[in-house]
């Protein structure tokens, strides 16, 4: 049963990309060719909800999969959602980039710090600045319909920072597949006045 004071939240990575063995991926690639067995993964989310979309291809490719059996309230294509911007490193060699990055502090889980800003893009600590802010908003804005985000990896370890109140050193190195859920649920700011936060943790997977 829905609570009045509480909103659900499904934030979604993006079905597989096309890209090159040994080359990070391009800025805006378009997803593989399917068949995906997307029956498991709509059974989890509702119908009717609010959607917010990353603007980059991939991830409207795969809002385009699931949107025509959940039937969207609402749809807005917001930039804060976007992947963090490898900046001049996307498309390039790994061997080149390692090769950049030899000098520099090394992270177990992830192949760059969370510090590490690319040429002419950004790190993943402005990633979890940048989605702490969006997710603010969130709290500042009461709504009870059900909210649907297709985004990305790095936005998704971001979400977990905030909400979890973990390091982007820890965050940076979780593990997010394609066409997994991350489930949290917002409690009312004017509920919220107890322990443990606005934000809930649900489900991750």
């Amino acid at each position: 049963m829905k609570h009045q004071f509480i909103t659900e939240f499904y934030f979604i990575r993006h079905a597989p990309v096309v890209k090159r063995e040994g080359y990070l991926p391009p800025h805006d690639p378009p997803i593989k060719e399917g068949p995906f067995d997307l029956a498991p993964l709509k059974n989890r989310l509702p119908k009717n909800a609010d959607w917010y979309i990353s603007p980059l291809l991939r991830a409207r490719q795969t809002a385009d999969l699931l949107m025509a059996d959940l039937v969207p309230r609402s749809v807005i294509f917001d930039e804060r959602l976007v992947e963090m911007n490898f900046g001049d490193w996307h498309d390039k060699p790994l061997a080149e980039v390692w090769a950049e990055i030899a000098d520099a502090p090394r992270h177990n889980w992830s192949f760059i710090m969370p510090h590490t800003q690319p040429p002419g893009g950004e790190s993943f600590i402005a990633l979890c600045k940048r989605i702490a802010r969006w997710l603010d908003d969130k709290v500042a804005q009461p709504v009870t319909n059900p909210q649907i985000i297709i985004t990305h990896a790095g936005v998704i370890s971001a979400v977990l920072s905030h909400i979890l109140g973990i390091s982007p050193q820890r965050a940076i190195g979780v593990a997010v597949a394609n066409f997994s859920v991350l489930q949290t649920s917002l409690m009312a700011t004017g509920r919220a006045k107890d322990s443990g936060g606005p934000w809930q943790l649900v489900s991750f997977g």
